[in-house]
């Protein structure tokens, strides 16, 4: 009787072992067809049929996450050629997507089969480093004159906007370029913006115009910017503050070059911008 109890603690035993082992199989066959997958999930990007580029690993995952984060939108109408072809490998079979990245706003929008997703500014960036860039500038485009004069045929302010803060004021003005000076932009790198105050201003921040702010570096062909300026004020009342707001007269623009120079003086661009609105009224 006691040799059969010790054998079948030992049978016991054996299928204890055997349990423990057998896991250990299964995770290893796991961890090989995870292995199996990565390595069969390739990302091409091809940019407008002419420039190729294939993805590293950790460029094809970042890419992939992108895309799945895009919001579906619907829309009418058509954005034209799309700017990129995205082609992704699965298990051999081959998904492709459109992608259009440079708008104005700054938000991509991706076509997969004949649904449109929209990206937000961030991925759109992110996309724009990882994603081939072929120049196609004109010839009549490569020989730039030099940044001397800045005047309303090249720059066109589009939306002047004043907040208060915390013993502080915050300036947005958002403006459009022409071609010919978004040309001359990127040969000079660098140029200057400066706010002038109207005098009840002034008397309130202590100064006569704002420091000088680097300008939004020119990139991937888009033609409008954004001046961001916060000017801090000693001491105002909230009554003072809230008069700030509302007090749009009298703001001049400056432009200045990479040299710190004056090239451009934009008088009242609060009416500026009201013209720039009329007029967009009376094409609509």
């Amino acid at each position: 009787m006691k040799g059969k109890y010790v054998l079948v603690l030992l049978f016991v035993m054996l299928l204890a072992a055997c349990g423990q082992v057998e896991p250990k199989k299964e995770t290893k066959k796991v961890e090989e067809t995870v292995n199996e997958v990565k390595e069969t999930i390739g990302v091409t990007v091809i940019q407008k049929k002419h420039k190729e580029k294939k993805l590293q690993e950790s460029e094809a995952k970042l890419v992939i996450d992108i895309l799945n984060k895009a919001e579906k939108q619907e829309i009418t109408g058509s954005f034209g050629e799309p700017e990129y072809e995205i082609q992704i490998s699965r298990d051999g079979k081959k998904e492709t997507y459109y992608a259009w990245l440079r708008g104005e706003d700054r938000r991509g929008w991706v076509q997969y089969k004949k649904a449109m997703y929209m990206l937000n500014e961030k991925d759109t960036e992110k996309l724009l480093d990882i994603f081939p860039n072929v120049s196609e500038q004109k010839e009549d485009e490569m020989q730039v004159s030099p940044l001397t004069e800045v005047t309303k045929k090249d720059l066109q302010i589009t939306a002047f906007h004043i907040k208060t803060g915390d013993q502080n004021v915050n300036y947005t003005v958002r403006y459009t370029i022409s071609q010919s000076l978004y040309n001359k932009l990127v040969k000079e790198q660098e140029y200057y913006l400066q706010l002038n105050f109207p005098e009840k201003v002034q008397k309130l921040i202590g100064a006569k115009e704002s420091e000088m702010i680097l300008g939004e570096k020119v990139k991937e062909g888009y033609k409008q910017y954004e001046l961001h300026a916060t000017v801090p004020i000693k001491s105002a009342s909230e009554s003072q503050l809230k008069s700030l707001e509302t007090y749009y007269e009298s703001y001049d623009l400056k432009i200045l070059n990479s040299k710190k120079e004056k090239i451009g003086v934009f008088q009242n661009i609060i009416q500026i911008v009201k013209d720039y609105g009329e007029k967009m009224n009376f094409q609509r």
